[in-house]
């Protein structure tokens, strides 16, 4: 993905953060810290040697994961708790991108500082911060959104795969910068893993204690239903629609679109709202991507979702896309 030098959105460290952040202090250390997968950060390095990336592990049990790339290569993961990550470099620029990948569903993200704190980024060379793209998009929605058990298996964090799910892959075939809302289990009637509220009440808080102003990007997408199956129809109807409204409300510059869930809960539902509500309705009853368990895509289901919404979306907003990044 295409990327332009920009003075760091941040007080800490001279690097270029992408999604759900904010500046909190954490075991008395100042650090930017997210309760999102999908979260990441972007920053170029040049004539150095070594640049070496510093975590708060925070989980109380099983580590959280990142994902690093370097120059677009594929990316390495490593768990929070073996940080620091030390880079050995040859002195010329590189460009890296580090994505939160995978946590558990037992961190009390909401009551409890469980997240992703990021503490330094450092080099003897020279840092800069990059944004990636021209343009942005905002994904919401629940744990096949977020990226969770994109791999086959029972460990959660090891089998999360944040950089490689549908949201990450139509957003890096677009070239566009991906702004991820989304949580483990939640619904528009039900609450998420971790203490995280349902959908409507985590818009404008990364937890209990932080506010989050949502940044205004080119595009929503929304993917919700899947986790509502405790209520009824007539149930979800009314709180969708509101929950719609609300997105609308709080993106008033950003085109939205609304996705039938992949298990096509609540399809008619969906459909009917979204329309009357004026977003664009994106069908995937036809797109049957393969899952790990029924429900959560799995890597071969992430890449046919995911050309499947690059290609939709390059169809409806035609203005907006970057056919080649």
């Amino acid at each position: 993905m295409r990327v332009q030098a920009v003075t760091a959105n941040n007080a800490l460290m001279p690097v270029y953060f992408q999604g759900r952040w904010v500046e909190k202090t954490i075991c008395g250390q100042r650090v930017m810290y997210s309760t999102n997968l999908g979260a990441e950060f972007w920053f170029r390095v040049d004539q150095a040697s070594v640049v070496t990336l510093n975590m708060l592990n925070l989980a109380q049990d099983v580590s959280a994961w990142i994902a690093v790339q370097i120059d677009g290569l594929p990316y390495q993961r490593m768990a929070v708790k073996t940080l620091p990550w030390r880079l050995n470099l040859d002195g010329h620029q590189h460009v890296i991108r580090v994505v939160m990948s995978g946590n558990t569903d037992a961190d009390p993200l909401w009551a409890t500082d469980a997240g992703f704190a990021v503490q330094s980024v450092r080099s003897d060379g020279e840092l800069q911060a990059v944004r990636p793209g021209q343009h942005s998009i905002t994904f919401i929605g629940d744990s096949i959104t977020a990226g969770c058990w994109v791999i086959p298996g029972r460990h959660a964090a090891v089998d999360y795969r944040a950089e490689a799910n549908y949201a990450a892959i139509a957003s890096d075939l677009l070239g566009l910068r991906d702004v991820r809302v989304a949580y483990s289990a939640a619904g528009v009637s039900w609450p998420g893993t971790g203490g995280v509220p349902p959908l409507p009440q985590v818009l404008t808080a990364i937890d209990d204690r932080t506010s989050w102003q949502p940044e205004q990007t080119d595009l929503v997408v929304v993917n919700v239903g899947t986790n509502d199956r405790r209520i009824t129809v007539a149930a979800f109807e009314p709180l969708f629609e509101q929950f719609l409204r609300q997105i609308q409300n709080l993106y008033p510059l950003s085109r939205v679109a609304v996705m039938v869930p992949f298990n096509q809960r609540f399809a008619a539902a969906v459909s009917t709202i979204a329309i009357q509500a004026g977003a664009n309705l994106i069908t995937t009853a036809d797109w049957q991507p393969s899952t790990t368990d029924g429900v959560h895509v799995d890597t071969a289901g992430s890449q046919l979702a995911g050309h499947k919404l690059a290609e939709k979306l390059r169809e409806l907003y035609p203005d907006l896309l970057i056919s080649n990044n």
